[in-house]
């Protein structure tokens, strides 16, 4: 009977060592292998007191087998076996992991980009009608692949993706601008947004502050209340673009290449010359490559569809923020002042004890052992007597 031949495909065996790398660890592993193993062992349960002193017990014993069936397969059959079962759980995680689901290329509804290689719904033209072997080219992640997991998009009840922004001027007083600009910050964080650029003068004479915001499209009117309210506002103007097309067709261009690297995937497996090998090798390379273009680009249209803009500007020439028209001394200044004399009081106070408390410790060391060589003396004088 003749041995089935296990040479491996090049191919394979170059995914195979990227795998062995990834778990040992290695500095130059693939980032998608290292973050899906950090993923599985992550989920592993952990062993139970019981099960680590059973296995403790196997090693001591050197794993002795049990004699409960007479028949025992053979090793060309179990290593074969185990193989494909080893390839079919990875390619599950993968698949779990990734959330590959529908929607065109496997972006799905749920908005997660899949680096994987994954079934695509319609054959690509010329692709084979039956269904191909399993690879660890197309069930191992691609290092082109790996992207950020995207936002999901955000829409109207008519699914139109609408991307909105602000510009708000906001006026007071020369000495009030730096207030103002950390109540623009601190309000960008509580709406779970941030600062995109900052630039801020302050002074006696003038100043002003110039800010750009991301926040979330569904609480931009909530922000533009929450700045109202920080100083007078100037000036406010709102703007909004439909964006949809330009998802819409940057979503189909991407099925379209994910099905074109599943076709190559499938022509890959069937090649049998080195020639058209290597001319799909190539194919291959640049297609992963627009696929990563691709899957920026998406993922920048979701990021201008979920986030909003809100540029600010604080002009350091207006009436102090929260103050009456007239300049009166309002109790709302009193108690601005107030407040204030309490952190320099409380400032003063810190600086004090940050001096004091080390001489302290210094002052009581000192009388510790002043206190010990007067006893000593008095020791060494009573012996003496």
């Amino acid at each position: 009977m003749r041995r089935p031949d296990t040479t491996l495909d090049p191919l394979v065996a170059e995914e195979l060592e990227r795998l062995d790398a990834a778990l040992a660890g290695s500095a130059d592993a693939d980032p998608g292998l290292e973050a899906l193993v950090r993923d599985v062992r992550a989920e592993a349960p952990e062993m139970t007191p019981a099960f680590r002193g059973a296995l403790d017990d196997r090693v001591r014993a050197g794993f002795p087998r049990a004699r409960r069936f007479a028949w025992r397969p053979s090793r060309t059959l179990l290593v074969p076996a185990l193989g494909a079962a080893a390839t079919l759980l990875i390619a599950v995680a993968v698949i779990g992991l990734a959330g590959g689901g529908g929607g065109p290329g496997g972006s799905g509804g749920t908005g997660k980009a899949s680096s994987s290689a994954g079934t695509v719904s319609g054959a690509a033209p010329g692709a084979a009608s039956a269904a191909p072997p399993v690879t660890r080219e197309s069930a191992v992640p691609q290092k082109s692949a790996p992207v950020a997991p995207p936002l999901p998009l955000t829409g109207g009840a008519s699914g139109r993706q609408v991307e909105r922004a602000a510009q708000l001027t906001l006026t007071s007083a020369p000495a009030d601008v730096q207030d103002v600009a950390d109540g623009v910050i601190r309000t960008a964080g509580a709406l779970g947004g941030y600062v995109e650029t900052s630039q801020i003068s302050s002074s006696d004479q003038g100043g002003g502050a110039s800010l750009r915001l991301r926040v979330p499209s569904a609480r931009l009117d909530d922000a533009i209340a929450r700045l109202s309210e920080l100083a007078h506002v100037g000036s406010l103007t709102r703007a909004s673009t439909d964006i949809t097309a330009p998802v819409v067709s940057a979503t189909s261009r991407l099925g379209d290449a994910r099905a074109e690297r599943d076709a190559l995937l499938r022509a890959l497996g069937k090649a049998t010359t080195d020639r058209e090998i290597a001319s799909l090798r190539e194919r291959l390379r640049l297609n992963r490559s627009q696929i990563a273009a691709l899957e920026g680009e998406l993922a920048g249209l979701r990021r201008r569809a979920n986030m909003a803009t809100v540029d600010v500007t604080v002009e350091g020439t207006g009436p102090k923020a929260g103050a009456g028209t007239g300049g009166a001394w309002t109790p709302k200044d009193a108690l601005h002042d107030a407040l204030r004399v309490l952190e320099v009081a409380a400032g003063v106070t810190l600086v004090a004890c940050a001096v004091l408390v080390p001489l302290a410790l210094l002052a009581a060391l000192g009388a510790l052992a002043a206190r010990g060589l007067r006893r000593r003396r008095r020791d060494a004088a009573l012996d003496a007597a």
